[in-house]
């Protein structure tokens, strides 16, 4: 073990086995990096289009923007209750280098809360107005995205921050007020690429799925959303393998030598290259279909099963990180099966419960958004 000050763990022992806490862990992240790509994506996507739809040339994008934009707040509203779930698990499993990390950027953790407020109802704004096609709709909306983007950018350096304690010291010295960010870190700038650009990517996906739901109703409409959908998603999806390849020469090379030579994470590693190149095959080839196609459909299918192989690659690449500091098995645990129990049928109803509101959102065609604004 390195000689490096780790805060002690929690004096309560684990309700459940660490198992149990590193599956829900995976599961809560991959839902909440599905809903956050799909705010930060939808964001990307409706902007452009509503810009672009302003023009009398382009009835298609404006009829797209004005759709993702009864979206938005629903995806951002997901986006966070999601991401509350995520972070109980990191704190159960890594509460004493989370809380570290956030303390030493303490300013710009705490901001995020306020950020996300902005954001959100930017989004609301954005869904009320954009049908007009004119006013501030385009300008809200453009600052909602950056808030957005700000806020990936403080949790990627906290998350970074909190697997390198060799590093806490330093920055503690530095600026022990909380003003700090990880900018030192060389990952922070490809992490950072690879997430947001991995949100386009997937919502490029969720999109020519969404398409292909449309042709039905409007062969004309929705194969404009397939088409252009699935060539944004293969572009960003051969730049995600560039960002990759950057992140992996910006770790350390010590990490990135035990993370090529770990069987688990290797195998993990080239499933989910195989996933992601046969999404992008059958998105493209089925997004030449004159109707519904399976091909789209499976294709958004194998991007979500990328999605977590990666989340699960993360995991295993941060066990790496903290294995000189860290060992999750030495963790006291207390069995409370009845407590367990009661969770897990909470959790698993509202999985139901969303997964049953999605596909009533899904056979709409439309998210309806109450007409007494927000609350």
């Amino acid at each position: 073990m390195q000689t490096v000050p780790i805060p002690q763990t929690g004096s309560l022992p684990l309700p459940g086995p660490v198992w149990l806490f590193t599956v829900l862990l995976v599961v809560s992240l991959t839902l909440h990096l599905a809903a956050m790509n799909s705010a930060l994506g939808g964001g990307i996507w409706a902007l452009w289009n509503y810009f672009r739809g302003r023009h009398a040339e382009h009835p298609n994008s404006r009829r797209l923007a004005s759709e993702l934009a009864l979206m938005l707040p629903n995806f951002l509203a997901f986006t966070v209750t999601l991401g509350v779930a995520a972070l109980l698990f990191v704190q159960v499993l890594f509460g004493n280098f989370f809380y570290t990390s956030s303390i030493l950027i303490g300013v710009l953790w705490l901001a995020v809360i306020p950020l996300l407020i902005a954001a959100y109802y930017g989004f609301y704004y954005f869904s009320y107005t954009s049908e007009k096609g004119r006013g501030m709709s385009g300008f809200v909306l453009a600052i909602s995205f950056c808030v957005l983007l700000g806020v990936a950018f403080v949790y990627v350096n906290n998350m970074a921050l909190m697997q390198s304690p060799e590093r806490w010291q330093a920055m503690y010295r530095a600026h022990p007020n909380g003003w700090n960010l990880n900018v030192g870190d060389r990952s922070v700038i490809p992490r950072y690429l690879h997430i947001v650009n991995g949100a386009i990517a997937l919502f490029s996906a969720i999109l020519a799925h969404f398409g292909m739901r449309k042709l039905k109703a409007d062969l004309e409409y929705g194969r404009w959303i397939v088409q252009r959908s699935a060539m944004v998603f293969a572009a960003c999806t051969g730049l995600q393998f560039l960002f990759g390849m950057w992140m992996l020469m910006a770790i350390p090379r010590h990490i990135a030598i035990v993370l090529l030579q770990d069987p688990l994470a290797v195998t993990v590693f080239g499933m989910a290259l195989m996933s992601a190149v046969a999404a992008m095959l059958l998105i493209l080839l089925g997004s030449f279909a004159e109707k519904n196609n399976a091909m789209v459909h499976a294709g958004f299918g194998m991007s979500l099963v990328t999605l977590f192989l990666m989340v699960c690659l993360r995991y295993l690449l941060r066990m790496i990180y903290l294995k000189p500091y860290a060992n999750l098995g030495a963790l006291a645990v207390s069995p409370q099966n009845g407590v367990i129990a009661l969770f897990m049928v909470l959790f698993l109803g509202g999985l139901a419960t969303v997964g049953y509101m999605l596909r009533l959102v899904a056979r709409s065609g439309k998210t309806r958004i109450s007409a007494d604004g927000p609350n």
